[in-house]
């Protein structure tokens, strides 16, 4: 979902647009002047885009899928496919029009034939109204299938003709510790040496090839490719040479330059012997030349020659003299210098360019935009981007747009819609329109996904389109239902007067909230139309479902419900009561009532996602991160699931080390053929969080807990937070949707750190969680503490100042009514209980610590932990 300030114009929405009015073509675009319009999602592995002179959009998936859809239409023109090989990351990976696609019909596809002989094939067919005929295979290039992977192919045209193809390394790089993969030492590890493929001038793969294509479906070499003469031991269709999976090119219309994203190897860190960490790329070649890999990564950072057999180094390869001696080449030994890279960046922030964030990184570049005649003069990108490069990152779904001059040097570094919200970017275009189409690939690797999108971002020259945000009070409940719909917040970037069109069953309102009782049981669409002053229109409707209520749930807790004691007994009840179907026992099943009761570190609501159950911090930190674009939680993605590791590693002692280090560090090898991202920016404590979840998946579920008991606290004293969630959907009375609903009662372990004060005066927390410094005057508060059956604190205290120091604790306020106080003498310098016995207090309460002393202008204490004790047993 794209957030606020980026607007999304959904299918159900549109927009009527308006005259634009001047706009300065050269600024800096806000914003809010793009919109995206989402044509289609829930696609299969989308790969690669072509707009047609028509408007119309062709795409591929990497299944074989090759679809055309046309916008003004809202409808799929057209839906073919290719029979491709798709094991491992092969099957259809590349497509470009013809430039004279207008006349003869043709397209370009880079695909894995089905059959026993690995290869790619990269075949001109012709596309029309029955979909693609007529193939010729210009191009043929052999690979292997026993291992993994790269397969670059991306196609682009340059503005003389020529077609640009790029190809990946056909590597396994996952048995040399996210290294150079260079090994022809051990027998059987052919694969495992990209300076076979990628540093072979002999060798189609690891390069970015560059062919004229002819109209009888052959083609020719044009001058000024990497290898012109008749050297049996080079390839005259290799333009560069030297990549590890360029996997997406683009070629500059105008200045005929070509550039790459270059997907890098996996090390999280340097290595003080075999070399640099990984680095992915982004290159730009004016001419041709070699860019180093698997000997150098960046700019040029060299790799340690190392022997798999022995583990030694045998020296470092040198940038200003290249020498391929691996057993497994077949081209030349001595090579060109290497060319630096334009664009570098690791896992961790990159001190060259920190603007690209850190994480996972798959870098990829997009078009270079100009403006032509007959681009759309009102949705148009603008003059500001003519010439400007956009670069984006599949995996951290940022998009930049930059400049680069005559030498290749990159800068004005500008972030493109920075709050838009994509899903893992894999391809985008310019239309003959001049607005920008895109292809999401979605969250998950090798399946379709529900937020794998095919969509266009157009641009506002003048008056904005206005944002709507529309607050529903309820939108389901029994009959009668007074529902208010309340469209106030909405916003115009213009500060236009906006108006509000209300249209509720045959009813019409003109208010921007309007107040609204159902009277009759169903489900009915109110609908909103918000115009601004310039004429736009946007138009959208929301559902209200009358019949059936939430259920209601309610944890009952005897005694303290702030803390919980360690060995103590909790008596809780659960009960739920539902209009439509009752309570448990009487309409409810317990079967149908989910209730756990979980230790969790720090729980807050955020830990509950979407309807479900409260999850675990490490669980919620995994939600968060770009974990879950490689691991499910019971699925095989590219990775392994978080279940299997969980069986694997359930006996293994070491595990939580090992799998940590591998969080952070990144790792390969383990699982087959892919590896695993660093993450150096996660702390040991997120880590520790994230391993203990995963490894919980290996237990065998419970037995049901009872919805009324006697829960025993563990015995050992925990920082965590005891949590009782109970969550119930119900049966959708009438024929209507069910509703989720959960209840959670988070209970506090009885000392907690002191730092956890809700808000202080006159004091410093530490980042350890303990408070340092405490000056006369001082309080500390605690918010909503139950004070039922608490008949003392202890602080963990140690007296700094040589002057007493009296503690008073009070409810509700500095000033409030004191439950008990304490005075600690100038001899106490160590770190000790300080214990104050408290008035009988029930319910309740905010909690005040209160410092006072003869001086106000020193230091007085330092407290570690605040303790709330219990007689109760």
């Amino acid at each position: 979902m794209l957030k606020y300030p980026f607007i999304l114009v959904l299918l159900g929405a549109w927009i009527v647009a308006c005259d634009a009015t001047q706009y300065d073509e050269n600024s800096i675009p806000d914003e809010h002047r793009f919109t995206q319009e989402v044509f289609l999602n829930y696609l299969n592995e989308p790969v690669e885009l072509e707009v047609l002179p028509n408007g119309q959009i062709l795409y591929i998936e990497r299944k074989g899928g090759i679809k055309l859809y046309d916008p003004k239409k809202m409808n799929m023109v057209l839906t073919d496919s290719l029979s491709v090989f798709y094991g491992m990351e092969d099957g259809l990976m590349g497509m470009a029009l013809d430039p004279n696609f207008s006349q003869n019909k043709w397209i370009y596809l880079y695909y894995s034939p089905i059959g026993d002989e690995p290869k790619q094939h990269l075949s001109r067919f012709t596309f029309d109204q029955n979909g693609i005929s007529d193939e010729k295979i210009m191009l043929v290039v052999p690979t292997q299938r026993d291992e993994c992977c790269h397969t670059g192919g991306s196609i682009e045209f340059s503005a003389d003709g020529l077609l640009y193809l790029s190809t990946g390394d056909d590597t396994n790089p996952f048995k040399s510790n996210g290294y150079a993969p260079i090994d022809d030492d051990r027998e059987g590890f052919k694969p495992f040496d990209a300076r076979r493929t990628s540093s072979n001038t002999n060798d189609l793969r690891g390069k970015i090839l560059r062919i004229k294509p002819e109209t009888d479906g052959s083609y020719s070499i044009p001058e000024g490719n990497l290898f012109e003469d008749d050297d049996p031991k080079t390839r005259p269709e290799i333009y560069v040479m030297g990549c590890r999976n360029p996997y997406r090119i683009t070629v500059d219309q105008k200045r005929g330059w070509l550039f790459w994203g270059d997907v890098g190897p996996d090390a999280g860190n340097n290595h003080a012997v075999r070399g640099p960490r990984g680095h992915d790329e982004m290159n730009v070649a004016m001419r041709a030349g070699y860019y180093g890999w698997p000997m150098f990564i960046g700019d040029n950072k060299p790799y340690a020659d190392w022997n798999f057999v022995t583990n030694e180094s045998e020296g470092t390869f040198d940038p200003k003299n290249p020498i391929n001696t691996s057993r497994y080449n077949t081209g030349i030994e001595k090579l060109p210098p290497p060319v630096p890279a334009m664009i570098y960046y690791p896992y961790s922030p990159s001190e060259e360019f920190p603007q690209l964030t850190n994480g996972g990184r798959t870098a990829m570049t997009g078009p270079v935009f100009y403006q032509e005649k007959g681009m759309d003069k009102k949705h148009g990108f603008p003059d500001y981007f003519d010439g400007r490069l956009f670069i984006y990152d599949w995996m951290r779904d940022w998009i930049f747009t930059i400049k680069v001059d005559s030498t290749g040097t990159p800068s004005d570094f500008e972030p493109f819609t920075p709050s838009a919200d994509y899903r893992n970017i894999i391809d985008m275009d310019f239309g003959p329109d001049g607005t920008l189409y895109m292809l999401e690939y979605g969250t998950a690797w090798f399946k379709q996904n529900e937020d794998a999108k095919l969509s266009r971002i157009v641009f506002d020259r003048g008056n904005r389109v206005p944002e709507m945000k529309v607050d529903i009070s309820q939108s389901f409940g029994s009959s009668p239902l007074t529902v208010t719909l309340d469209a106030s917040k909405s916003r115009d970037y213009d500060e236009d007067e906006l108006s509000y069109t209300w249209k509720i069953g045959n009813e019409t309102f003109e208010d921007a909230a309007v107040t609204y009782t159902f009277n009759e049981t169903g489900v009915f669409y109110p609908r909103l139309t918000l115009r601004d002053e310039a004429g736009h229109t946007l138009m959208e409707q929301f559902k209200i479902e009358v019949g059936n209520d939430a259920p209601k749930i309610d944890i009952d807790i005897q005694g303290n419900t702030s803390f919980y004691w360690p060995g103590r007994n909790i008596t809780y009840e659960v009960a739920i009561n539902d209009a439509q179907d009752g309570t448990i026992g009487k309409g409810i099943n317990r079967d149908e009532v989910n209730f756990d009761i979980l230790y969790m570190d720090g729980f807050d609501q955020s830990q509950i996602l979407g309807h479900q159950m409260p999850v675990t911090s490490g669980e919620a930190l995994i939600s968060k991160s770009d974990c879950m674009s490689c691991h499910k939680v019971n699925d095989k993605s590219v990775g392994p699931s978080f279940t299997e590791v969980a069986k694997r590693y359930k006996n293994d002692k070491s595990a939580m080390e090992y799998l940590s280090t591998k969080i952070i560090k990144g790792g390969s090898g383990a699982w087959g053929d892919h590896s695993m991202s660093a993450h150096p920016d996660f702390t040991q404590g997120e880590v520790k969080s994230m391993v203990e979840y995963i490894l919980s998946l290996s237990e065998e579920k419970p037995v049901l807990k009872a919805l009324k008991g006697i829960y025993s606290a563990d015995p050992v004293e925990d920082s965590k937070q005891l949590v009782f969630s109970a969550q119930y959907t119900d049966k959708g009375s009438n024929g209507l949707t069910p509703i989720s609903e959960i209840k959670s009662l988070a209970l506090k372990p009885n000392m907690i750190d002191a730092g956890l004060a809700d808000s202080i005066f006159n004091a410093e927390i530490n980042r350890n969680g303990s408070i340092n410094r405490v000056y006369g005057g001082a309080w500390i508060k605690y918010e909503q503490i139950d004070l039922t059956d608490i008949s003392s604190i202890s602080l963990m205290m140690k007296h700094v100042a040589d002057v007493p120091v009296t503690l008073s604790i009070r409810t509700e306020s500095p000033k409030g009514t004191e439950i008990g106080s304490f005075t600690v003498e100038g001899d106490n310098h160590d770190f000790t209980p300080t214990v104050v016995d408290i008035n009988p207090t029930q319910g309740i309460q905010n909690l005040y610590f209160v410092f006072s002393s003869e001086t106000k202008d020193i230091n007085l204490a330092q407290v570690k932990t605040v303790k709330f004790n219990s007689n109760e047993k």
